[in-house]
């Protein structure tokens, strides 16, 4: 089973981190697992520009970027399973997450259906990522549930214009410090179970 994690968090080692890695080790109790975590507070990932006038109306299907993200993006159409983990900044996923999402779009297979004019009509979506599984992850300072359900809204909708296939969330509160979640087994088990499940939906395919 091949799983990428992306962090979202600008703090390595903490608590959206650390959270990760009991998914990731959930899963690979149940499954051999190569895994792979991109940190995307440190990948060379420069902002999206929103150029849908070259990647669409041109008929192309690459970034012209030309930084991380092109690997990252084939290998995430040979990966099976994903994490989306990210902090809650401002009731909101972070910036580094935002981004990346935004820079997943050439993953949309975008396009164009035009009249006999060459006027468009409409435009369609073949995602080369749909079906794949995924687990989202959020951890935040303050002690309101309703704060993780906004973000993980926000992570829910981008993953289904994808057309992945979720399988479960994890949400940790009240993490005023780096590393806080150590002290809460309650939710280390919850990220461990939650690997275990999304490993064992790779395998029923």
């Amino acid at each position: 089973m091949k799983l990428m994690a992306f962090v979202g968090s600008p703090r390595k080692g903490g608590n959206t981190d650390i959270l990760i890695d009991k998914v990731i080790e959930g899963a690979k109790s149940k499954t051999e697992v190569e895994a792979e975590k991109i940190y995307l507070y440190e990948a060379n990932i420069k902002y999206c520009n929103g150029c849908g006038l070259h990647t669409v109306l041109h008929g192309s299907k690459d970034c012209p970027l030309g930084d991380d993200m092109e690997g990252i993006l084939q290998r995430m159409i040979k990966a099976d399973a994903f994490i989306f983990g990210s902090p809650n900044h401002g009731r909101t996923i972070s910036a580094a997450m935002t981004n990346f999402i935004a820079r997943m779009m050439p993953l949309l297979k975008m396009e164009v259906v035009r009249d006999a004019a060459g006027n468009i009509i409409d435009a369609r979506s073949k995602p080369l990522v749909g079906g794949k599984k995924a687990v989202m992850v959020v951890s935040q300072g303050d002690p309101w549930p309703s704060s993780s359900c906004l973000v993980i809204k926000i992570l829910d909708d981008n993953i289904k214009d994808f057309q992945m296939k979720k399988v479960g969330e994890v949400f940790s509160m009240f993490n005023l410090e780096k590393g806080a979640v150590k002290d809460k087994p309650a939710d280390l088990n919850l990220a461990f179970a939650m690997g275990a499940r999304l490993a064992a939906a790779v395998l029923r395919g």
